[in-house]
This record gives structure tokens, sequence and C-alpha cells, in this order.
């Protein structure tokens, strides 16, 4: 341990089995070392990661926290395996699967989910705008694609086809008419 005029210098380790404390923009630097403990910030003290305008700040305000890339770049979450975003309760809203599917969850469980051929939807799903389907795309009901709605490219035109059973039209209100128009 020497002495300095504005310090102290330790060749060698340092422990310290108390609290390190010091006036304001006071901290500990660790070159290629292991912390072994926690460190605490107060409200509004971030920890800054690069430079204070390009990178990344992970900080709590007093109602909020934040992990904040501040500068140029993308914020990467990688996991070896998946990530997963949930609340304090441990209950899962999204999840990525490395090399899988993305699922997005609602009180846990399931709803949407990529698959190598598009998406799976678990549940009702409640639309606000048009739906939209390319030529030649049908929209497929039951176990065996039973009933198919589609349009084709072209001059071919538009198809509602029934390949089992009866096909119902049923107008439910009453006192109300079905109108069938040409041009």
């Amino acid at each position: 341990l020497e002495t300095l005029t504005d310090g102290a210098k330790v060749t060698g380790n340092l422990e310290v089995t108390g609290t390190i404390t010091g006036a304001g923009g006071s901290f500990l630097p660790l070159i290629g070392g292991t912390m072994t403990g926690d460190t605490i910030h107060n409200d509004n003290v971030k920890s800054i990661y690069g430079t204070a305008s390009d990178g990344l700040e992970i900080y709590h305000d007093g109602s909020n926290s934040y992990v904040s890339d501040t500068g140029t770049g993308t914020l990467n979450l990688r996991g070896s395996t998946q990530v997963l975003i949930s609340g304090v309760n441990g209950q899962v809203g999204v999840q990525y699967i490395e090399g899988g599917a993305v699922n997005l969850r609602h009180n846990n469980a399931q709803k949407l989910s990529t698959t190598n051929t598009g998406i799976a939807v678990t549940g009702d799903g409640a639309f606000t705008g048009d739906v939209a389907l390319a030529d030649n795309k049908k929209v497929l009901f039951g176990a065996g694609n039973d009933l198919q709605i589609y349009h084709t490219q072209g001059a071919s035109g538009s198809f509602i086809q029934n390949f089992t059973s009866d096909l119902y039209i049923n107008q439910a209100a009453v006192t109300q008419s079905i109108f069938f128009k040409t041009s």
C-alpha cells in the first residue's frame, strides 16, 4: 500500500469488507477482474456501456426501468436456446426459440406462433381492418378443408366451393331478404 499526494495506490489484490463510498462522480474502476457483489444505483443513476452519447444504458427512474440503446446500431437480445420476455411473476409474453418459432402469449397461454410455413393462431381473431389475400389464395374451413372461398387471377372468377354434405345459405334476420345481383 502506497500513499500518494492525491490518494493511495494498492499493488496486488484489495479486499473490501465494508462499503466503498465517495462524493458525486465516484466510481470503482475494474480492469479485467470479477466483481462478486451487487452494485446498487439510486434512481436515475445509469449504468452506461460504451460512451455516454453512443452506448447502452440500464437504469430505473423511480417509477419505470429501462434498457436503452442511446446511439447508432441495434439493441440485440441474445440467448443460447431461447429469449423470453416476461412479467415480474414469470408469465411469458414473448418467446423466441433459436431456430424455431416466435410465440406471443396472453396470460401465459400461447396465442400466436410463427411456423415454417406461416403463422398459427390459437383462439379467436378480431380484425378492425380488411383481411387481404392474394389471387389464388384460399380461405379454408373444416378439418379437411371442406369449404373453400377464393378468387383466381384473371377472368376465371371467384369461388365458394363446398366439398362435403349440404351447403346452406341462411338469412337469419326475420323479414329480411337475400339478394343476388348480376351486372
